[in-house]
């Protein structure tokens, strides 16, 4: 056992912690001998693993089981080969893929339409940055996961209204939207605030969303009632409009709790 000294107090590393940390450190010696592991043991891996961005397509299916909830692969480099091996996780309520650091490129339409087919319970799905995806994704996850609340498809670049179309049709307890950066229109906006969703939203960032227009907002502002944060910054074609459009709707009963806004 180890010891650390803070303030004059003793912390002690108990054996376990220091065990998962020597496994840790010669992964690839110890890799063949994770399939059989208990499961606490293998959450306890998968959390440390997660943390230090040590996930990869190949030992992801070592430390995941039929009883994993939560998958955060938001620090480690992975592509479609990772989320190809998930089927043991049909349970699987939350997946992390966002990316603080550039773009990821290795996650495609094929991967996430996997995940959705082998996990159709998700309710968060964090896709940030994911470059390479298209509509076929957004589909497949509107289409498959049912109970999706949170979803994060901000700086997918290649989304366009047949994403939202989606969403409107299917997503009846979504309640957190991000599709900044993408190429929908006001026509996509629509669908969305017209569609199963317009009573659960409460959170949409549409930032950055060149070819939205005023009508947008207001289509927002109209349809969904319980909506508490909307981002519209970095749109070029909405104007003072919108501003107008947010006035008529803040007041005392208002549950609006952030806006953030551009007029050109």
């Amino acid at each position: 056992m180890t010891e650390q000294h803070t303030n004059n107090c003793i912390t002690v590393s108990s054996l376990f912690s220091v065990s998962l940390l020597s496994v840790i450190k010669q992964l690839p010696c110890f890799l063949s001998q994770l399939d059989n592991l208990p499961i606490n043991v293998k959450d306890n891996l998968l959390h440390l693993m997660s943390k230090r961005g040590l996930l990869t397509d190949t030992n992801v299916a070592k430390v995941i089981h039929k009883r994993t909830r939560i998958l955060d692969l938001s620090e480690s480099s992975v592509s479609d080969r990772a989320l190809l091996r998930l089927g043991v996780c049909r349970n699987l309520r939350k997946i992390d893929l966002n990316t603080s650091k550039g773009e990821r490129t290795d996650i495609t339409d094929q991967g996430i339409q996997a995940l959705a087919t082998s996990c159709p319970y998700l309710s968060i799905v964090y896709l940030r940055r994911c470059v390479s995806l298209e509509d076929p994704s957004t589909i497949a996850l509107a289409q498959s996961c049912h109970q999706l609340m949170e979803l994060n498809l901000g700086g997918c670049i290649r989304l366009t209204d047949a994403s939202l179309q989606a969403i409107g049709q299917n997503c009846r307890m979504l309640k957190s939207l991000n599709i900044s950066r993408t190429k929908v229109t006001d026509e996509g906006i629509f669908s969305l605030c017209n569609g199963v969703c317009k009573q659960s939203l409460k959170e949409l960032h549409l930032n950055n969303c060149i070819h939205l227009s005023d009508e947008a907002v207001e289509a927002v502002v109209n349809f969904c009632p319980k909506i508490a944060i909307l981002l519209f910054h970095g749109c070029p074609c909405i104007t003072d409009r919108s501003r107008q459009a947010l006035e008529m709707i803040q007041g005392p009963g208002s549950k609006m709790k952030q806006v953030t806004w551009t007029i050109y």
